[in-house]
């Protein structure tokens, strides 16, 4: 179980990962090169830096290469070691025993030890700390320092996923340096102040200028002897895409850590040397809809209101299910590009179900379910269809969506926001009908439950439906993978019937890289990591 460093690969499980399509960035015969400053756009600000707390592949990005964590998942879904050398599960599956390296040092120069294991895991699972992993936790009973080199994780119950989840859930287990958390506040490390971010990853926050740039510096004490090789990566934050191409075009950046797939045809065209990364669809594009529903499952009615208008099963399964043409919505949005997806899992995800055919559209049957539920030419549905700018195609999703629904004889009035401000308003409950995004890459159909699981601070849905936990649950602790896959298509059933995850598409997802860099290994948004990134210059 030992192995070099590649942190933390948020790769998808066991059986497929990493297809790296077009040019592959790590078939290189040459040595490595050292020195240089590895040039990075984001095409979004990053929210802050507190990489517990923070949403967004933005702040992900940072965190991989800022942070280092107990184990990894390779591209081919082996699990290997990160601080951790090596590890042991008990034969019941409810304690995990790690042993970890002992030269493994936080940018403070304090050394990573079992108490700064129990003290990032313990501030994960603390509510009052508010982090989107805390509901994966929920399976830890406690954590106990055996001796400094020594750390147990106990488990209420078994967790099929406890090690892709350490690797890899959003940012994977990223370790806190006990001493830097507690000498500096929370403000301090969210806003990026000199000395409060501190990892043990192989860089090091020099600078954060909200909205403009990001500096980060080698980490001499590195643990994994050589690397990396750069002296520096700097993120800027372009928002504009065309603009983004032009500084690209220029030689002004070396990378694009995400490109929106309606201009992949033109960057080609433009830049015929540059590397193209793409693989399989593992990001699900949806129409969310605001949903909340009693606790009982039943549905809303005017006797129960307040509700949202999506909190009518009929009216959200008559835009949702049977209302929106997703082969249309490919073709345009996408050229044609990506798989038209009802399930919540995308094609290219472990233990996903095809359950297209539960979703036709069928224009017809829309309006007769809508007129049900009383909306018509007397009384036209509308709604609020918010869209950000991350990425332009979701813009052009949201206006299809919005065409889609006129022949209806519904209007959706599209909303366009920027990322942060989709975020805020999302996660903080603010008012919104149904967005337009693709979210969390997958690794497993258990990694989603933070974005559904009706206990979570990050539910999108935001229904209060108990069976959905209970799916998860009984997914979560079944270790037969075969019984697991069968639970799997209860699931994506389920959430089809109930309309609580209104999937359009897979989401392909693009990288770009100029011809001089180096030694960089695809795998989506998973993982965006420099530690063995070289400038051919």
């Amino acid at each position: 179980m030992n192995s070099p460093r590649r942190w933390p690969c948020a790769l998808i499980a066991l059986s497929v990962l990493a297809w790296i399509v077009a040019v592959p960035v790590t078939a290189d015969a040459q040595s490595p090169k050292r020195g240089g400053t590895l040039r990075v756009s984001y095409g979004n600000e990053i929210a802050h830096l507190d990489f517990h707390t923070a949403p967004g592949y933005e702040m992900m990005w940072v965190a991989m290469n800022v942070g280092c964590g107990l184990v990894n998942i390779t591209p081919d879904g082996k699990f290997v070691g990160d601080a951790a050398e090596s590890w042991h599960m008990s034969p019941d599956g409810l304690l995990y025993t790690f042993k970890l390296r002992t030269n493994v040092l936080f940018h403070d120069g304090t050394r990573v030890d079992a108490a700064a294991v129990k003290f990032s895991i313990d501030r994960l699972k603390d509510p009052a700390t508010k982090s989107g992993m805390r509901a994966f936790y929920d399976a830890v009973h406690s954590v106990e320092v055996l001796d400094a080199s020594t750390v147990q994780i106990r488990l209420k119950q078994p967790y099929a996923f406890m090690l892709h989840m350490l690797a890899a859930y959003r940012t994977g287990l990223v370790l806190y340096s006990p001493a830097a958390t507690q000498k500096f506040s929370l403000d301090d490390r969210k806003q990026g102040k000199p000395g409060a971010v501190v990892g043990c990853g192989p860089f090091r926050l020099i600078e954060w200028v909200k909205g403009s740039h990001l500096l980060m510096e080698r980490f001499d004490k590195y643990f994994v002897p050589g690397l990396p090789y750069l002296d520096r990566v700097m993120i800027r934050t372009i928002k504009d895409p065309v603009t983004e191409m032009a500084a690209f075009k220029a030689g002004e950046i070396d990378f694009i850590a995400s490109f929106s797939p309606e201009h992949v045809d033109t960057l080609k065209a433009h830049n015929p040397k540059a590397q193209i990364l793409t693989g399989k669809e593992t990001t699900p594009m949806l129409a969310a809809m605001k949903v909340t529903v009693p606790k009982d499952g039943k549905p809303m009615s005017k006797e129960r209101a307040p509700h949202p208008i999506f909190g009518d099963l009929r009216v959200r399964k008559a835009v949702g299910c049977y209302g929106i043409d997703r082969q249309e919505i490919v073709k345009i949005a996408f050229r044609g590009k990506a798989t038209p997806w009802v399930g919540m899992n995308p094609p290219g995800t472990l233990d996903t179900v095809d359950v297209n055919h539960l979703c036709p559209y069928d224009p017809a049957k829309a309006k007769a379910m809508l007129a049900e539920a009383g909306y018509g030419p007397q009384k036209r549905l509308t709604f609020e269809l918010m869209a950000d700018t991350e990425k332009s195609v979701f813009n052009v999703i949201a206006t299809v969506i919005k065409e889609q629904m006129a022949r209806l004889g519904v209007t959706a009035n599209i909303r366009l926001v920027d990322k942060v401000s989709w975020m805020n308003t999302t996660l903080q409950d603010g008012p919104w009908d149904m967005y337009v995004e693709d979210l969390l890459s997958l690794i497993t159909l258990d990694s989603n439950g933070y974005l559904s699981n009706s206990t979570s601070t990050w539910s999108h849905p935001r229904h209060n439906d108990k069976r959905v936990d209970e799916h998860y649950a009984r997914y979560a602790r079944e270790m037969d993978p075969a019984k697991r896959r069968a639970i799997a298509r209860e699931i994506q059933e389920f959430f089809v019937e109930n309309m609580y995850w209104n999937n359009i598409s897979g989401s392909p997802f693009y990288m770009v890289a100029q011809p001089w860099m180096k030694g960089y290994t695809y795998n989506a948004e998973f993982e965006v990591h420099y530690h063995r990134v070289w400038l051919d210059k």
